[in-house]
Order: C-alpha cells, then sequence, then structure tokens
C-alpha cells in the first residue's frame, strides 16, 4: 500500500522548486520510493521531508516491499500523478528494478538513486544523481575502534574471526575498510577465519563453530547486522569473554551497546539523516534542470560505541 506523506500543496511535474524556502515559484512533489519500513528507512523519509517541507515541497512515499513487480506498479502511479523527481533505492539489482528505472526516464521525471546504486542503476543514462553510504567508510569506522581496543586491552595483537556477505559488493568494501583500518593502525593481526554469514540465525551457528575450532580468537568483526547479532550470540553461548566489533545499527545493536555483557564494543550505522539531504539537494537541481556534480556522493556511517552511551541514547531516542 502506498503512504502518502505530505502535508503541502501537490502539483505537476512542471513544478520548480522553492529554494530554501524562499518562495518564488510553483512547489515540487517528490516521489520516494522505498524497499521496507525499517528503522533506517523511517530515517531516510523523515530526512527528505524535513528538508522538502522546509521548502513549502511534497513528498510521497511508497513502499515496493523488496518486490519488482510491486515497485513497478507503485513507480507508475507515481509518474501518473505527476510527480517532479523521484528519489528511490531499487528493490532489486535484477532487470525488472532497471527497467522500472527506465520507465521513469522515459516519462521525463528526473530520478535520483540512493543506497543500492551499482552498475546500470548509478548510470548517467538512467539516473541524474546517485547517494549511498561509503561502505570503505563504515567498515573503516569500526576498524579503528577495534584497533584501539587491540592497543589498549589485547597488548596490541589479535586474532580475529569474521563474518562476512561477500556476495554483496557493498560487503566486500566494509570488510576491505576494517582491515585497512587495523593495517594504518599498526596492531599486529591474524585472521584466523573468514566465513560467510550475514542472516542472525544462520550467521550464530557459524560464529559458534568458528569459536569452538579456533580457540585462539580473540575477536570478532561482521560486514552486517544479521552476522553482528549472530556473533554476540554466539559469545554468549561460548561463554569465553570476546569483544564483537560489527556494522549497521539498529534498536536492538544499540541495546547490546548498552548491555552490561561487556560483548559488542562498536559498530558503524548507514547516516540516514544525510543520505536523505544529499538525495534532496540532488532531485531540487535536477527538477531545476542543473547537473549533479559531483554525480555520485558517498556518505560516511556513524559510529557508535560502549564507550559513548550518550550517542546510542540518541540513537535509541532516549
Amino acid at each position: 500500500m502506498a503512504v502518502v506523506s505530505a502535508t503541502a500543496t501537490a502539483c505537476g511535474p512542471s513544478a520548480t522548486p522553492a529554494g530554501g524556502g524562499s518562495g518564488g515559484g510553483k512547489h515540487a512533489t517528490i516521489g520516494l520510493v522505498l524497499p521496507q519500513g525499517d528503522k533506517y528507512f523511517q530515517g531516510i523519509q523523515e530526512g527528505l521531508e524535513a528538508a522538502a517541507h522546509k521548502d513549502g515541497n511534497t513528498v510521497v512515499v511508497v513502499n515496493t516491499n523488496n518486490d519488482a513487480s510491486t515497485e513497478a506498479t507503485q513507480v507508475q502511479n507515481l509518474v501518473q500523478r505527476g510527480v517532479s523527481a523521484i528519489v528511490m533505492q531499487p528493490a532489486t539489482a535484477s532487470a525488472g528494478s532497471i527497467a522500472t528505472m527506465k520507465s521513469i526516464g522515459a516519462a521525463k521525471i528526473p530520478l535520483i538513486c540512493f543506497g543500492n546504486c551499482t552498475d546500470d542503476a548509478a548510470s548517467k543514462n538512467i539516473v541524474k544523481g546517485v547517494v549511498q553510504s561509503d561502505n570503505t567508510a563504515l567498515g573503516t569506522g569500526t576498524g579503528q575502534e577495534a584497533a584501539k581496543y587491540i592497543k589498549e586491552k589485547l597488548g596490541g595483537k589479535a586474532v580475529i574471526g569474521l563474518l562476512n556477505c561477500d556476495s554483496f559488493e557493498v560487503c566486500k568494501l566494509r570488510k576491505a575498510g576494517f582491515k585497512q583500518a587495523l593495517s594504518a593502525a599498526g596492531v599486529r593481526v591474524t585472521y584466523a577465519a573468514d566465513q560467510e554469514g550475514f542472516l542472525a540465525d544462520k550467521a550464530s551457528p557459524i560464529a559458534t563453530n568458528m569459536l569452538s575450532s579456533n580457540k585462539s580468537i580473540n575477536m570478532l568483526w561482521s560486514a552486517n547486522e544479521g552476522g553482528t547479532l549472530g556473533e554476540i550470540a554466539a559469545v554468549q553461548n561460548s561463554g569465553r569473554a570476546i569483544p564483537v566489533f560489527g556494522t549497521d545499527i539498529s534498536d536492538q545493536l544499540a541495546q547490546d551497546l548498552l548491555n552490561g555483557n561487556n560483548i559488542l564494543q562498536a559498530t558503524t550505522g548507514q547516516d540516514a539523516g544525510k543520505t536523505a539531504a544529499k538525495a534532496y539537494e540532488q532531485a531540487v537541481r535536477a527538477i531545476a534542470g542543473q547537473a549533479n556534480a559531483p554525480f555520485s556522493v558517498g556518505v560516511p556511517g556513524i559510529t557508535y560505541t560502549r564507550s559513548n552511551p550518550d550517542s546510542v541514547n540518541t540513537y535509541l531516542g532516549k
């Protein structure tokens, strides 16, 4: 079901943005296409709405539930509504989503891709701009905290077990960033295991087996939320005092940072607010017929740590 989230008056594709809230033209209507409704995408919606409403513009939000067919229908509804621009994270990397994105251009509506934008989804022939998390930086942020921990509590060296999601290109970048941060810090590191595990229920037994077969492991890292949750559960089951460093942020991971079990030490999550703000800026320029330069923007993440509970509580809205 499409969720309309707007308070300003909507208008057709010829609308122009109000320009910093200063008026002087018709208001713009921006379609926001989300693949799901978790807290990160709620943050995207809130950020885009805040920026648009400041300018007197309107946001119309639809959710595709990660389904390419639903996505095609929802996008067609936005096209028929006559939105001024569309900001979209593709539901899939399949030809279906690309065909839907091309249909937006065929309707002469500017399209900004955010989030999962690779290959054709990031092509200048299809979109007017790209905004997504700097996935290398997501790994680097946590890696820097892990390096501090190794220096301060592990005598400058560590044996690390990794859970990856290398079947996705972004996860390879996260892992590379994590390793780069440790290398730059000059700590001595051995990677004892590097296994795929990114769904929490499957990651937990994988991490448990990793710990039982590699008794020398004294630190764990994961490339995503599911893997991080799996590692936390594995450490709890092992009874060993092994620190976990992760990627992504959610209410559950935030609570784990505040938990007195001292397992999760740090995790770096995507910055929904800045991603939304940058996507809105690109949409406004595209509506005005201006080229986006740079065409592609990488947004660093936010690192949350056990040692700074205030930032964790802020994330939780406390």
